[in-house]
């Protein structure tokens, strides 16, 4: 009861230091972000409530806590200052941060999930730049982001369920290979997927190929190093299984 009584009150102090969380930085909408990544040919890669857990210490239901993923974590988030050259887009949670903090009070669960998020955007990475919107995969979107794709030949599918793949296929008709990825805990595999992944591409140019990665926050690190090698990719999270609900 105490350490529960001990967490809210935390949640407590967040919420109150965010009602207004963005001032500085522009958030994209879903939309936008779609058009800005087709013009800019740049990967995606999504931050929302479990990746800010982890910067601050703690796991999620599907991912230990491990030190390593926090400092990859915190490489992309902190190499993402207004001007840096990058190959990819950060999306932050824009429904969930640009409006005022009052509004979450109508879930206890949004005041939960997203009050130390909105506080550390504020208080760090508030700072100019330009972020995605991280719901760009979310319930009600498939008209905006299949035009991600409807230019590639050929899909490299990361998912822990091939079926999610097989399905891709049949509705886009795209040339699809899977590559499987544990359910949990991804990251300790991080270097192994990613061979697995280059591995499948390695007979293609690089401008056919399309990674799509639902991998947890190992999805964020794998498009990093993917998008270093000039390589597209897009951290898809939830969009297969279980797509996300926006505000």
């Amino acid at each position: 009861m105490f350490k529960r009584i001990k967490a809210w009150l935390r949640v407590i102090v967040d919420f109150s230091s965010s009602v207004i969380c963005v001032k500085n930085s522009t958030l994209l909408n879903t939309d936008e972000t779609v058009n800005y990544v087709k013009n800019s040919n740049k990967s995606i890669i999504r931050f929302g409530d479990g990746e800010f857990n982890i910067l601050m210490g703690r796991g999620i239901s599907y991912q230990s806590f491990n030190p390593e993923l926090q400092k990859d974590l915190f490489e992309i988030i902190d190499n993402y200052p207004l001007g840096y050259k990058n190959n990819y887009l950060l999306c932050m949670p824009t429904p969930f941060f640009k409006c005022n903090g009052l509004k979450l009070l109508k879930k206890r669960e949004y005041v939960a999930s997203w009050a130390t998020s909105r506080r550390a955007f504020k208080e760090k990475y508030d700072n100019g730049s330009t972020y995605g919107d991280a719901f760009v995969f979310a319930n009600g979107n498939k008209e905006y982001y299949k035009l991600l794709w409807e230019a590639k030949k050929i899909v490299i599918f990361v998912h822990n369920d091939e079926k999610y793949a097989k399905a891709f296929n049949r509705e886009y008709q795209k040339t699809t290979i899977f590559v499987k990825i544990p359910p949990k805990d991804a990251y300790e595999q991080k270097e192994l997927i990613l061979s697995n992944i280059l591995k499948e591409g390695k007979n293609y140019k690089k401008e056919e190929i399309l990674i799509l990665i639902s991998a947890g926050p190992c999805g964020k690190v794998l498009v990093k190093k993917l998008s270093d090698l000039d390589l597209i990719a897009y951290d898809t999270g939830h969009c297969w299984d279980e797509p996300l609900d926006t505000l």
